[in-house]
């Protein structure tokens, strides 16, 4: 739920520095909607004119002035007024009090009035206004915005209704002037005491305000671009739904019934995703069906912070009775079924709840994936694969064909239990599937297209083989056909046939080649994969297979170069072995000697 910060400003805002134009649809309208602004403006210097757009004739009560004289005190009362605010620069157009709405002429005035004037800040009633002319003044400005490119603020203020604000400015230090101004309208002063209840109003829009601020002016401002775009009454002056929880804090009870038997991980599983579901109201019935007692259990990951409410069959009773009894303990009026083995995604039942109050319906169903884990219930392992094949809309012809709907993914009301009095006790397998087909003969299903639930499986690769492990598949599948056959009519054969479902692929030529088209396209991908991997094969063993070669020829110039250096080092040891090569060294030795001597 939002906070008081997110609701109402608790800090003031300047509005001065601006070049303003006051809407008022009577004398004295501009100085209780927003006299302490107006003077602020002027003490800034900031030029404004104030527009007053009827005669404020039916102010009258009484009936006893002369009409133009009435009419003509008002405007010396405005006149006083706005000397007090500063003001001097008016107008007053005079249109018939209380008749503002459809005045010929007054939208093209305005028109014209925001062309020559250009004002940066407008001041103007809010639409949520009580009196007509305060309301139509509010759509005057808009009609007028629609009708001009100019952009500029506007200020929408409180006259005789609040509103939700999303400005304030700090009024406390020329309440003086703002009093006195108001005191000049003697006349209204007489029929009500506007005076006391603007100065009220303003004490109370300063409570959000740090001291020493004591008075307040609230508005909603918003640019006349966004005016222009939303439209008058999309913009949020009430937001009444600022004022609601956040999804998931209120809602009716939700009643989440867990069967269960000896398989106490599993059940802390599924209990801890009950646990952390975002929606508030929810308790949890737990049923154990003739195991071992697993209340301590239950209660250590509840943690008490959830309503438990826990029945413990002395003997094994069956699925269907199982049922029956979380049905009987259940309070909430919305019910939900979670099997132990199976877990809820966070925002399950918030999700479901959202859908089925909508419209009022009494049933819903969301999307379920299907994890595959690798071992067996006692030692599950790893998730090897996910898939959602549960998340299609309802069909109630061919639900009695194949179920697409795991008991875990709907939300029920109560009144759907009271019509078809519940679980058949003869039912062990399929008893989900057995009581939701009564229940879509009597009500809708609403599907939700979100995956909101896992629907688990334990050492298996499909949802077939797993129902076909634990149970009497085939005959169980027998008896329920046997029960829906009251329900089959031609029309519900011919939809089945004409589907995709598998028993029905056989002889629907077109539905088949639909279910084919895919693995085509994905065998099609494959192959043309594989094509290219093996052009690249042969690219590559084309290269290695030149360079091989060119590393044969290289190898063989080596040993070639090798056995050629053999050969010249073989004959220059025979050179330097010899005897011709001893003379000439010692020939060399003598002719270096005699040259040395010659040099003395």
């Amino acid at each position: 739920m939002q906070t008081e910060d997110k609701l109402i400003p608790y800090h003031a805002a300047d509005l001065t520095g601006k070049r303003v134009l006051v809407l008022a649809p009577h004398p004295d309208d501009e100085t209780i909607g927003c006299g302490g602004s107006l003077i602020r403006h002027t003490e800034a210097g900031d030029a404004v004119k104030v527009i007053f757009l009827t005669n404020g004739a039916q102010g009258d009560v009484s009936g006893k002035m002369d009409r133009a004289a009435y009419v003509e005190l008002r405007m010396n009362e405005a006149r006083k007024a706005c000397a007090c605010l500063g003001v001097t620069d008016l107008e007053f157009w005079g249109y018939e009090d209380r008749s503002l709405a459809g005045s010929r002429g007054a939208l093209r005035r305005l028109m014209d009035l925001l062309e020559s004037f250009r004002p940066e800040l407008v001041y103007a009633p809010s639409p949520v206004e009580v009196h007509p002319d305060h309301r139509a003044a509010s759509f005057l400005l808009y009609d007028a915005v629609c009708g001009s490119k100019l952009d500029f603020e506007i200020a929408f203020y409180e006259i005789g209704q609040p509103m939700s604000i999303n400005l304030l400015v700090d009024t406390s230090e020329v309440l003086g002037r703002r009093v006195s101004a108001l005191e000049t309208y003697e006349s209204q002063l007489k029929e009500r005491p506007y005076k006391d209840v603007s100065i009220a109003l303003n004490r109370y829009r300063s409570i959000t305000l740090p001291p020493p601020a004591t008075h307040a002016e609230g508005y909603f401002l918003c640019g006349a671009s966004i005016l222009r775009q939303l439209g008058l009454l999309s913009v949020p002056f009430q937001r009444p739904q600022r004022l609601a929880p956040d999804p998931g804090e209120v809602g009716p009870l939700v009643s989440v019934i867990v069967r269960t038997k000896d398989r106490p991980a599993l059940l802390a599983n599924a209990l801890k995703s009950i646990t952390q579901q975002t929606y508030a109201n929810i308790e949890v019935v737990v049923v154990n069906d003739g195991g071992a007692d697993v209340k301590d259990i239950v209660d250590a990951v509840t943690g008490g912070g959830i309503p438990v409410a826990y029945i413990a069959h002395e003997t094994n009773e069956g699925r269907s009775a199982a049922a029956n009894s979380g049905l009987r303990a259940a309070r909430g009026l919305y019910v939900n079924f979670l099997d132990d083995d199976d877990v809820l995604y966070p925002d399950h039942v918030e999700t479901l709840v959202r859908a089925i109050l909508l419209k009022g319906e009494k049933v819903a169903y969301s999307g379920v994936s299907n994890a595959y884990y690798e071992g067996p219930p006692q030692d599950p392992g790893n998730c090897v694969r996910k898939e959602t094949i549960f998340n299609q809309p309802f069909d109630p012809d061919l639900f009695l064909f194949a179920s697409h709907i795991p008991i875990m993914s709907v939300l029920f009301h109560r009144d759907v239990f009271n019509a078809i009095d519940g679980f058949c006790l003869d039912l062990d397998l399929f008893e989900d599937w057995e009581f939701l087909i009564r229940a879509s003969r009597q009500f809708g299903f609403r599907h939700v297209d979100k995956v909101t639930a896992e629907y688990r499986f334990y050492g298996v690769a499909d949802t077939e083989a797993s129902h076909r492990d634990k149970y009497a598949y085939d005959q169980a599948q027998a008896d329920l056909f046997d029960r829906v056959v009251p329900y089959l009519t031609g029309e519900g054969w011919i939809r089945f046939l004409e589907s995709e479902l598998p028993y029905a692929l056989g002889r629907n030529k077109k539905a088949l080649e639909r279910r084919m088209d895919p693995l085509n396209a994905q065998l099609k991908e494959t192959a043309d994969a594989l094509g290219d991997l093996q052009s690249r094969y042969h690219t590559l063993e084309e290269d290695y297979g030149r360079t091989s070669t060119s590393l044969d020829q290289a190898i063989a110039d080596v040993n070639a170069l090798q056995t050629r250096n053999d050969q010249l080092e073989s004959v220059l040891n025979g050179i330097i072995s010899s005897k011709g090569w001893a003379w000439l060294a010692r020939f060399r030795y003598i002719k270096s000697r005699l040259k040395i001597g010659g040099s003395h």
